[in-house]
């Protein structure tokens, strides 16, 4: 059974125009957008300025690292050149695949010139940022190869980790899965006043960690999915890899000191779900999530990171002694036969059966270990409160619940209300008004975990009800701001939002990327 493979070959195969690249997403899974798909043209979306705080050059470009030792991995990645802006704007990271990671304040006004010198369309998606819709990366907004667009935009969110990554939708169906495993994904951090007035751990005591999978054979060659059964499966669960990556690299031992530090923490996988721990049974202190940090720490057994979910972590080493290690593991979970599995539904297999064979869903493994080296006599408590500015979204009996089913497509992937992607086409159901807050309620139908992701605001999570995963509900993060919440199978949960400050088209979708490209994925409309 053969493998498709991220390396030269591909790619030369698709600048030739054979189309092998476009294989990787097959006709009977997807289908391409049915309209609404133009080319960009050269200029400035978003933001109309003549001055800018902040300027730099984006690429999205073919290239070959070390990831493994021995032969070099081909891999698409961003590079990013710093035209206008503070020093520290922008931190490459030449040792991975990673995007550049990029620091904004609060405030900024941004312009980035996208540069496309991939064999195929490709667009940046701005995650978690309120932008307007035209800056979004959308796929009815694609970046042609050779092209280059320019986007600019204000920095309006409070501090917070989001990223970046492709949110591109081909002819034969969608691209996210693919370019983001290649590797078109970096780290975005906006600061503000607020947050730095807290002193947390900052510099080396401030660990960024991008969490992935993947999946290596012959020459180090990426592999993202083949052509049978096992890719039929792979498509149906989302892709998982055999080995983890942190920052684009296998996990390390990082060398610290007896003091306090913050993870900062993105799950950047196509559909891993990590149960974050500590090796020594402590508590897991969260003191964010996607929105920024919470208005108090919680503490929690273990803390879960879906697909495209960030937590912000702290964790306190005064008092541990020099040559002693800590690890911060994903642990395992039951990923199993949830309401009966996939078999009971007309589908093939269970979840039980759903996973990579040398590292399936709910594997235990270590992702990073910490060994102490130094000892300190720094004193940095953790602040009791730690956002005041951002109050959560008032919600009555009045306010209108807006209803969305999360089902399967008869074999041809997944739906949302019944529907599949269908280019910008928005239906009655999926418009909205300017101003309105209204609850979101997803209704999930099926036996597998759906991330769902809503673009252009953040959103706090009302209520659950349903069906769960027991080894996994002790540690989901539900307070404060979210662009993404898990609902598990057979799981009803109510997030509430507010449409503010941009009309136009915007999408919602599975963050799970095989599910989004195989169509659940829809366009809703902000009306003005």
């Amino acid at each position: 059974m053969s493998r498709k493979r991220v390396h030269r070959r591909t790619v030369l195969q698709a600048m030739a125009g054979t189309g092998f690249l476009l294989t990787l997403s097959p006709g009977f899974l997807l289908t391409g957008c049915d309209g609404g798909v133009s080319a960009t043209e050269l200029g400035t979306l978003g933001l109309d300025s003549e001055e800018y705080d902040v300027e730099l050059n984006l690429y999205a470009t073919p290239d070959s690292l070390s990831i493994l030792p021995g032969t070099p991995s081909e891999v698409w990645r961003y590079r990013a050149e710093l035209l206008k802006g503070p020093e520290g704007t922008i931190s490459e990271n030449p040792d991975s695949y990673l995007g550049p990671t990029i620091r904004l304040r609060r405030g900024q006004t941004v312009k980035i010139h996208i540069h496309n010198e991939l064999p195929e369309d490709t667009t940046v998606h701005w995650h978690g940022l309120h932008v307007p819709s035209d800056v979004d990366g959308q796929p009815r907004l694609p970046i042609r190869p050779g092209e280059m667009i320019t986007v600019g935009f204000e920095v309006l969110d409070r501090a917070g980790l989001f990223w970046y990554h492709s949110h591109a939708h081909g002819d034969q169906g969608g691209r996210v899965g693919f370019q983001s495993y290649a590797g078109l994904a970096g780290l975005l951090i906006v600061e503000d006043d607020e947050e730095l007035g807290l002193r947390l751990p900052a510099g080396n005591n401030e660990l960024l960690l991008v969490l992935q999978d993947r999946t290596f054979e012959g020459a180090n060659e990426l592999v993202y999915l083949d052509g049978g059964m096992g890719a039929m499966m792979d498509r149906m669960r989302g892709f998982l890899g055999d080995r983890i990556l942190v920052n684009g690299t296998p996990p390390t031992t990082r060398k610290v000191a007896t003091r306090p530090y913050r993870l900062r923490i993105l799950n950047g996988s196509n559909a891993r779900i990590y149960k974050l721990a500590w090796s020594d049974g402590r508590s897991i202190t969260v003191i964010g999530a996607d929105g920024g940090l919470l208005q108090q720490p919680e503490n929690k057994p273990y803390a879960v990171l879906a697909p495209a979910q960030r937590l912000d972590i702290w964790v306190d080493l005064s008092d541990s002694r020099p040559g002693s290690t800590l690890k911060l593991v994903s642990d395992s979970y039951d990923a199993g036969m949830m309401s009966g599995g996939m078999m009971n539904d007309g589908m093939m297999g269970g979840m039980g059966m759903m996973g990579n064979a040398t590292l399936p869903a709910g594997s235990r493994f270590t992702l990073m270990t910490l060994e102490v080296t130094d000892s300190t006599n720094t004193i940095e408590p953790l602040p009791a409160e730690l956002a005041r500015a951002r109050k959560k979204i008032p919600v009555t009996d009045a306010t209108p619940v807006r209803q969305f089913e999360l089902s399967h497509a008869m074999m041809r992937g997944f739906a949302i209300n019944g529907r599949r992607f269908a280019g910008t086409t928005v239906a009655d159901g999926e418009k909205v008004r300017l101003g309105d807050t209204e609850i979101w309620e997803f209704r999930n139908n099926t036996p597998m975990p759906h991330p769902m992701h809503v673009h252009g605001l953040q959103f706090n999570v009302v209520g659950r009800r349903g069906g769960r995963w027991d080894s996994l509900q002790h540690g989901l993060v539900d307070s404060g701001w979210h662009d993404t919440v898990l609902v598990m199978p057979r799981e009803t949960v109510q997030v509430t939002m507010k449409f503010e400050r941009f009309d136009g088209l915007y999408i919602y979708h599975c963050h799970n990327m095989e599910h989004e490209d195989a169509g659940m994925m829809r366009y809703f409309q902000v009306q003005g």
